[in-house]
């Protein structure tokens, strides 16, 4: 199931637990292959375009994260922190088979070494802006090149529900379990691995070319952890029109009880695959 893969680096596989065995293999049936061809007609996709990824420089919003890290407490937009990351550059170069990366390119200090706690800021929100971008390629990807929703129905558990459907899957140590209403609208979207598990419901909007992730919401809970102690995540995404391309405009990033990471991309190129 190519959904099974969410992350762009798939899991590395593993053995099932002792006393488990692999799961089920399903054939693939005429009627499940159908309605999984309805279902993927109605999503944009970049499966079948040439898309290979794109290019754009990376504006956060420094201001609205410092604030909505600090409740109540007031922040300048001078303040001394914001200035300077304002100053450092940052390139998102993402690509839809993997190896996506972010460029970071830190303030020009003329020669004059930074002091140590504004040198650990600096890399602190490095790391974040890397790790916050590079998971929302991994949640994002799926839902706009086509791999959401099965090509093949061969190795899957399809169930008809009250609902909708229920599709099931297993694959090197990842299951992956699809909720679809009764019009094919993908509402759920659960992913078991072994160091995580998660669970995102995506909304979309209409495009002339299908039904485009605008939002999700995700719940992320590390191995191990209690329940209860899952991170909350929202996303929203604006889209622009690049080469005939939708790629993120503005992206949002809140999450809870931690702080909310505003994007602005411009300056944005796209890349085709070489036949």
């Amino acid at each position: 199931m190519a959904a099974a893969a969410l992350a762009q680096k798939p899991p590395a596989a593993s053995a099932p637990p002792a006393g488990q065995t692999p799961a089920q293999s399903h054939p693939a049936t005429k009627a499940n292959d159908e309605l999984l061809a309805r279902a993927g007609k109605l999503y944009y996709s970049t499966a079948h375009t040439g898309f290979e990824g794109f290019d754009c420089a990376i504006h956060p919003d420094w201001h609205a994260l410092f604030v909505s890290a600090q409740p109540g407490v007031p922040i300048a937009a001078d303040d001394p922190r914001i200035v300077l990351l304002k100053s450092a550059k940052i390139a998102l170069h993402a690509h839809a088979k993997g190896n996506s990366s972010v460029e970071w390119t830190p303030p020009a200090t003329a020669g004059k070494p930074l002091d140590e706690s504004s040198a650990n800021m600096l890399d602190g929100l490095h790391q974040a802006v890397e790790q916050s971008l590079m998971g929302f390629l991994q949640f994002w990807t799926p839902f706009v090149d086509g791999s959401a929703v099965p090509a093949s129905s061969e190795g899957l558990e399809l169930t008809k529900t009250e609902d909708g459907y229920r599709l099931y899957a297993e694959e090197n140590g990842t299951a992956v379990t699809e909720v679809l209403d009764n019009q094919l609208l993908l509402k759920e979207f659960h992913v078991a691995m072994n160091q995580a598990t998660v669970d995102f419901a995506p909304a979309y909007k209409p495009t002339e070319k299908g039904l485009l992730v605008s939002s999700f919401l995700a719940h992320v809970l590390p191995a191990g952890a209690p329940s209860g102690q899952a991170q909350e995540m929202h996303v929203t995404i604006a889209y622009q029109t690049v080469d005939g391309f939708a790629v993120p405009a503005e992206l949002t990033m809140n999450v809870l009880n931690s702080g909310a990471f505003e994007f602005a991309l411009d300056g944005c190129t796209v890349s085709r695959l070489t036949k």
